[in-house]
């Protein structure tokens, strides 16, 4: 049979998740928080995000520039 056991502690001592994030390594970080934005977003708006906002910034933003190179790319991305 399992016993349930408990601690009673004061809030102000609670540790915080930080230090064990900090011991991650960055991948494992950057996973982890992909897989939280996808399940908020998924919870928010019932579906998956899309690349269409991106895509529309970046190619917003290339034009803005006006750089040979940029106007090269964007070309290139339509």
């Amino acid at each position: 049979m399992v016993q349930k056991v408990w601690t009673k502690i004061k809030i102000g001592d609670m540790k915080t998740d930080f230090e064990f994030w900090q011991k991650q390594p960055y991948h494992v970080r950057l996973a982890t928080l992909e897989e939280i934005r996808r399940e908020y977003h998924q919870w928010k708006y019932h579906a998956e995000p899309r690349l269409q906002r991106v895509y529309s910034i970046v190619k917003r933003n290339k034009k803005a520039t006006g750089r040979q190179q940029d106007l090269a790319n964007l070309e290139n991305l339509e």
